[in-house]
């Protein structure tokens, strides 16, 4: 469990702070304590640490509340952890205890009987998406999807297949499989994985993100932590433009959105900038940054007003970026009610008051309807669309279309490893589109 707490410190702190939010040299510091305590098993030590970093967090975070409580049993504060814990499965979440060596002893203990029978329940299957139809391609691992009206179809991008597919819906009553037909990228568009993916109206072009992400195999090793944009012509896949993205460190382009004046929003999430690129012709276009310091910015959605970008930080919660001012531009988080888990979260999108969330990175893995409050500052409060069924293995990303929104679901991420194989004993079943009523 030692070992846990350090590696969890190190996956969130490491990285980098959110800017404006947290001092990041603060930060950094309570980081580098809080790994010195836990190694040397100073606990008492390591509860002030986590404690400090707790301030510092939006508002604690599942994460945050598995190591309180693991700290306070070693401090011999069982009914604290049971708090924590009591806490943890308040937000609907579930955690095998039993198999956690320093929560272990709570398994047995009557007093905890209460909180896992709500975490129990917390795990059971939720199902109010329909099944629009399977996609026939079992390891076509679809990260992201759009819809083209003109085409009557959804373009979804391939991870393992380094393209563009062209999905169609059944047509007939009675039919369960989608049609899918690869778009002919050029070569240099599939060297590395495709992941995020939308529709530019004002331009008629499909955007597509391509990056080679690190650790995974299938392109040249010195293209690693290499990120690309790219604008391709839906009906040929002709390159129209390609912008590669310049960093100092590794980046991962994964998710995109695009405002209705044309705007092109995309999120890093490995080196944890945002960028944007401006409205005009296609020729003019660039990669502009205006924010970093995320830890894992995800989905980005332009927020009501239009003055500010919502951006899933999963590990962290959702982030309100100034799309005004100073560049990078500060970055603050929404508030959140007490008992509503907004962490793990991959794809976002915002209908009116309405925040659609994929958390894919919770258990059990869920899409979430939250309701913001008037202003869009706070999630006021939420709803569980689907979760623990399964047709949704992995859902990734949403979208909204003639009164729905639908998701990509049963992706496959879970079968495969850090280099992006198909892990021993596993296999890809075919992904599924979900969708389900705006209201």
């Amino acid at each position: 469990m030692v070992k846990r707490l350090i590696a969890a410190i190190a996956l969130l702190f490491c990285v980098s702070a959110p800017s404006g939010a947290l001092d990041r040299a603060h930060y950094r510091e309570l980081q580098r304590k809080a790994a010195k305590l836990a190694q040397a098993k100073d606990w008492a030590g390591f509860k002030q640490a986590l404690m400090e970093i707790g301030h510092e967090l939006p508002g604690d975070t599942p994460n945050q509340m598995l190591r309180m409580a693991s700290v306070e049993m070693h401090l011999g504060n069982k009914m604290e952890a049971l708090r924590w814990m009591q806490k943890y499965a308040a937000a609907g979440l579930s955690y095998d205890v039993a198999t956690d060596e320093d929560l272990a002893p709570l398994a047995k203990d009557p007093e905890f009987s209460s909180v896992a029978t709500k975490m129990e329940a917390n795990r059971k299957p939720i199902q109010n998406a329909e099944l629009v139809c399977s996609i026939p391609i079992p390891d076509l691992m679809p990260e992201d999807l759009t819809y083209v009206p003109a085409k009557k179809s959804f373009f979804v991008s391939s991870v393992q297949h380094h393209s563009l597919f062209r999905v169609t819906p059944p047509k007939s009553g009675g039919k369960t499989e989608c049609g899918a037909t690869e778009i002919p990228l050029p070569a240099e568009a599939k060297r590395w994985p495709t992941l995020a993916v939308s529709w530019d109206t004002r331009r008629s072009v499909v955007w597509l993100s391509t990056s080679a992400m690190p650790g995974f195999s299938g392109f040249p090793k010195e293209d690693s932590g290499k990120a690309a944009l790219l604008a391709v012509d839906p009906a040929s896949g002709k390159l129209l433009r390609r912008l590669d993205l310049s960093t100092e460190g590794p980046a991962v382009l994964g998710d995109m959105t695009i405002a209705p004046d044309g705007t092109v929003y995309v999120s890093d999430s490995v080196g944890g900038g945002v960028y944007r690129v401006a409205p005009g012709p296609l020729a003019n276009t660039k990669l502009e940054r205006i924010a970093d310091g995320m830890i894992s910015p995800q989905t980005p959605v332009l927020a009501g007003d239009g003055k500010r970008l919502f951006v899933a930080d999963y590990p962290m919660g959702v982030a309100a970026i100034p799309l005004s001012g100073a560049k990078p531009n500060k970055v603050e988080y929404l508030k959140s009610g007490e008992g509503i888990a907004v962490t793990g979260l991959d794809g976002l999108k915002l209908s009116g008051n309405t925040l659609i969330g994929i958390e894919n990175g919770t258990e059990p893995i869920r899409v979430m309807r939250y309701k913001l409050n008037s202003v869009q500052t706070e999630i006021a409060s939420a709803e569980i669309i689907e979760q623990s069924t399964g047709r949704l293995g992995t859902p990734t990303h949403v979208i909204e279309s003639g009164g729905w929104f639908y998701v990509i679901a049963n992706v496959g991420w879970e079968q495969i490893g850090d280099d992006g194989k198909l892990l021993p004993g596993k296999q890809f079943t075919a992904p599924v589109l979900l969708r389900f009523r705006m209201h």
